[in-house]
């Protein structure tokens, strides 16, 4: 197993009335030059948390930091506008909260960050995930 440090949070940057499925992520990222979806799990709108990349394996979702990292991708982040906002429904945030207390039990050492926290050019994913899970 690799040595994990981070559990990196992300968003789909979709829409608060747009579908991503898996599978639509899947295509885009092989569109992409990916091998599969750059991330290790994908929360759907519902709670649904869909395992996508096994966590032997290195993500592609945050450049410099793949090697050592867990990536999670909720879908949503945009408002209808079109504006970084955290559209988390009260299911995706149950499931991020469970999915990362599983985690942190597994590797308790990582440390949980959003994706802007290692590229400030980046908003994802739309709420300061260090402080709101910093008690984990």
């Amino acid at each position: 197993m690799r040595t994990i440090t981070l559990i990196i949070i992300h968003c789909a940057a979709t829409f608060p009335m747009q579908t991503y499925s898996p599978e639509q992520m899947r295509a885009d990222h092989l569109r992409r030059g990916f091998c599969d979806i750059g991330y290790h799990y994908y929360i759907r709108r519902d709670g649904t948390c869909h395992p996508c990349r096994p966590l032997e394996q290195s993500g592609a979702h945050c450049r410099g930091h793949n090697r050592h990292s867990i990536g999670i991708c909720y879908e949503g982040g945009l408002n209808v506008h079109g504006q970084p906002a955290d559209t988390r429904t009260p299911e995706q945030r149950e499931a991020l909260l469970r999915l990362l207390a599983q985690l942190k039990q597994r590797f308790p050492r990582a440390v949980i960050l959003g994706h802007h926290d290692l590229n400030p050019l980046k908003s994802c994913p739309c709420f300061d995930a260090a402080s709101e899970y910093s008690d984990l």
